[in-house]
């Protein structure tokens, strides 16, 4: 999967500018478009029905904004635009201008409560990670870093929704000529035989995955025990320069829903964390599973 149709929310505070710089790391670098959005807010009742204004139509001042972090931050050549819905909150704005742009990715910063170099969701961070139509990145704090990633870690359980995690990120390594870890937490509770067993079928999915990888990637595997986001955060904190974590399955849609594990991988990061959602089944993978063949 790669980001061809990048939204990144901004509001020309020093928080937004992280997640600027993010923005231009994570898009695809032949062809990919930046949109820059600010939700201008206001109840229905005063602003009618959701509004996703034309470049022509953005207010004065935010049009000069935009303008001014496009001159400074954003490299010559990379096709970008602006947008500033208008909606009764940032996360109903940002959600629907993805729907309506139908982006691949939507970029947020974090809470400017956060300590220097990590990442603290709030209010608006933690709705767009409930429901959001694409694949969501939230930058740490302070993060103005605009290399190429380094070495990109990934949350992997052999749930379906890592396997998604893992295809992106693999995906990432090959453009950014990235180191990998596969990182993998056996719950460190139960008796010995149970726990034996989860290890044993842990080493098994890892070797799986890391044959998968593609050629010039070879992926560090790291079996982990203990709570799982504990764990993997303690791993990757000052190692990892971006976390790639699956998300939770939304119903037909597949939208990103953070799952308690994905939201406590996020919390206290010090390290970006793109949360990918589940991709969807397609109708050849349906005829083959278990369910559809007995179907009558």
């Amino acid at each position: 999967m790669s980001f061809h149709r990048v939204i990144a929310a901004f509001d020309g505070s020093p928080q937004s500018e992280d997640a600027l710089a993010l923005a231009l790391r994570l898009r695809e670098p032949s062809d990919g478009l930046l949109t820059l959005a600010f939700v201008v807010t206001g109840g229905r009742w005063h602003v009618g029905p959701q509004v996703h204004r034309p470049d022509a139509a953005v207010p004065e001042e935010v049009a000069f904004m935009f303008a001014d972090a496009r001159a400074r931050a954003v490299p010559a050549g990379i096709r970008v635009r602006h947008r500033a819905p208008v909606a009764p909150s940032p996360a109903r704005g940002l959600t629907e201008l993805a729907e309506t742009e139908d982006a691949d990715l939507l970029v947020i910063s974090s809470s400017r409560h956060a300590a220097p170099g990590r990442i603290r969701l709030e209010r608006t961070a933690g709705r767009l990670l409930q429901g959001a139509p694409c694949a969501v990145a939230i930058a740490p704090g302070g993060l103005h870093e605009t290399e190429e990633f380094h070495h990109i870690g990934v949350a992997f359980d052999d749930s379906p929704e890592a396997h998604s995690a893992l295809s992106v990120a693999y995906d990432l390594a090959v453009r950014n000529g990235a180191a990998m870890s596969l990182l993998f937490a056996v719950p460190a509770i139960g008796p010995d035989p149970v726990r034996g067993e989860a290890r044993r079928r842990a080493q098994a999915a890892f070797e799986a995955a890391a044959e998968a990888a593609p050629a010039g990637v070879n992926p560090r595997t790291l079996l982990l025990d203990g709570e799982p986001a504990a764990a993997i955060r303690s791993a990757c904190d000052g190692i990892v320069d971006l976390l790639v974590t699956g998300s939770r399955s939304y119903g037909p849609m597949y939208r990103a829903l953070m799952g308690s594990v994905s939201e406590a991988l996020t919390e206290g990061a010090s390290h970006p964390v793109l949360v990918v959602p589940r991709r969807p089944v397609r109708r050849d993978e349906q005829l083959t599973t278990p369910e559809a063949l007995e179907a009558p």
